[in-house]
């Protein structure tokens, strides 16, 4: 008789708590990985402003997180490399989806094809600005990073 009279009231109050909005005490569970959006472009010429085809770009985006408390070891810096070679118009974009919008970025520009395309050309490095061009969405999303890199390398 006494269970029957507890779970009674136990069904009641479901019944009442589930009417005011009390559907439940567990937090919403989100499934997925945190990214953004990640865009390098840019341009490759020589000294006189003519277009170099073939030069080997190579973007390495660093992302730097906070070391966690109470661990002794921990990886906090993330590097991703890429590696792209710019078209007959001297142009180069490499679009791609990241874990979370780069920190900084490094750019490396060398000439690997020799004579090929114009002549030699010396290495050159930049570090341009990271641009967030979109805001995220709070949850899953991080939004978009964009840099932009025009050089124009000199002969050897």
């Amino acid at each position: 008789m006494i269970v029957r009279i507890k779970n009674t009231w136990k069904h009641l109050l479901t019944i009442i708590l589930g009417l005011l909005g009390f559907a439940s005490c567990e937090p919403m569970l989100m499934y997925g990985t945190p990214h953004a959006d990640f865009k390098a472009l840019g341009t490759v010429k020589d000294e006189a402003g003519k277009p170099v085809e073939g030069i080997r770009v190579a973007v390495r985006q660093h992302r730097h997180y906070e070391n966690t408390p109470n661990v002794i070891y921990d990886h906090n810096d993330i590097y991703v490399d890429d590696t792209l070679f710019t078209d007959a118009s001297g142009a180069w974009l490499l679009q791609r989806s990241v874990f979370d919008g780069p920190d900084d970025v490094t750019i490396v520009f060398e000439d690997i094809d020799g004579d090929a395309h114009g002549g030699e050309f010396n290495p050159a490095e930049a570090k341009p600005d990271v641009k967030r061009t979109k805001k995220g969405d709070r949850n899953w999303y991080n939004g978009a990073f964009e840099v932009k890199e025009d050089v124009l390398l000199k002969k050897k």
